[in-house]
């Protein structure tokens, strides 16, 4: 029936690819044809391996820029993404075009790909933007801070905002496009869709929120392997680089815990060192709609759809944020009260002193339940469908190509 282009730019770890997954699955099933243009492809086959799919790496920016800050905004994180040099901008707007031409696709549906927004600006073809809330900000001028906790030089965001807005203007003129009045239009689509709810976006108090519900925990994967040995069960997700990996795992080794731990690319020694009677190692994927029912805690990184997926199922949470973005979520999450964030900025905390803590302790498990009785009624599979349904009112609406 319909092409369409399921474009990814910024950002990395699952989430993108596994909501990518959940929502090719029923595009193919009512006789849509996805294609995918994908940031990052490490993990590509082992996501889609059930699945077939045609797949185009991404136009992205290759080079790294010194002398930046951290970025506190939009703006700055797009300094660092090629928008202060508008040739570079322009040959990634050309790519992206090209592409665009190639696959001659009758929707476009963007997660987290702000260039890509960019460059098809005017093209007529139907635009979507999906993902979760850190991408698809609030349009207000100026556009929000991450670090919504704290205050930052209004000055500075105002700045940051007009050289980009040069920068991006520039390209446009390249393509005999219209300028942008403002940043926020560059966020201009015929719908925006975040997956997340109300209770985790990431810019609490949005003036023009419309929350979908994550839809990634509705993917495939296996099934977990709980050890026999523990009296409750621990779901971990952790990335074998973080500073206190080997910390955590020595300590969750001492506790009366099953533990199931997924670690991306864990190093064979790392699993034979940490592996336990009561510690066992998936190396796949693991299925979250099991991993959400059967476990007690959940520890990850605080990536927003394995935290929506686990509180809502009413199971609290140990966040180990290691940028920006893991840690606006995790601020939503100890509002919520349920869960701990260790601070990867603080020296490494007393592990088995905090798994007690939420093992034991029940204000924690009190909130996450609470905020899984405001979800009794989710259905992962029928907020896809809706997903679908809104695609397909835009393509009977689009204009012939």
């Amino acid at each position: 029936m319909a092409r369409i282009l399921l474009a990814w730019e910024l950002g990395g770890d699952y989430g993108h690819l596994m909501r990518f997954r959940v929502l090719a699955h029923e595009l193919r099933r009512r006789g849509h044809e996805p294609v995918f243009a994908i940031r990052d492809l490490t993990f590509a086959e082992a996501i889609f391996r059930d699945e077939p799919y045609t797949g185009f790496q991404a136009p992205v920016w290759m080079r790294g820029i010194t002398g930046l800050p951290p970025p506190i905004g939009f703006a700055e994180t797009l300094m660092g993404f090629g928008f202060l040099h508008p040739e570079t901008l322009t040959a990634l707007c050309r790519a992206w075009r090209a592409l665009v031409e190639v696959v001659r696709p009758e929707l476009i549906v963007f997660d987290y790909a702000p260039t890509g927004m960019l460059a098809t600006r005017g093209l007529r073809v139907p635009r979507v933007l999906v993902g979760e809330s850190f991408s698809i900000l609030p349009r207000t001028a100026p556009m929000p801070i991450y670090r919504w906790w704290r205050p930052e030089p209004q000055a500075r965001i105002l700045e940051a905002e007009r050289r980009v807005l040069v920068s991006a203007n520039a390209a446009l003129a390249h393509f005999s496009e219209p300028p942008m009045q403002r940043l926020a239009d560059l966020l201009e689509a015929d719908e925006a869709i975040i997956t997340t709810s109300k209770e985790f976006d990431q810019y609490p108090g949005r003036p023009d929120g419309r929350y979908w519900g994550s839809v990634a925990e509705s993917g495939g994967g296996t099934p977990p392997q709980w050890p026999a040995v523990g009296a409750k069960r621990i779901f971990a997700y952790i990335k074998p680089r973080h500073r206190d990996f080997n910390v955590l795992l020595a300590a969750l080794r001492t506790i009366d815990a099953s533990v199931v731990v997924h670690a991306p690319a864990v190093s064979p020694q790392a699993v034979r060192t940490h592996t336990a009677a009561n510690v066992a190692f998936s190396l796949d994927l693991l299925r979250m709609a099991d991993v959400r029912r059967e476990c007690d805690l959940g520890i990850c990184h605080s990536g927003a759809n394995t935290v929506h997926a686990l509180v809502t199922a009413g199971k609290p949470v140990l966040l180990l944020p290691q940028h920006l973005e893991q840690m606006m979520t995790a601020k939503r999450v100890l509002e919520l009260g349920a869960g701990l964030v260790v601070d990867y900025g603080e020296p490494a905390p007393d592990y088995p002193t905090l798994l007690a803590r939420l093992l034991e302790e029940p204000s924690f498990t009190e909130a996450a339940r609470a905020v899984a009785a405001r979800h009794a009624g989710d259905d992962p599979a029928a907020r896809v469908a809706r997903i679908a349904d809104r695609f397909e009112e835009l393509l009977a609406r689009a204009p012939v190509r």
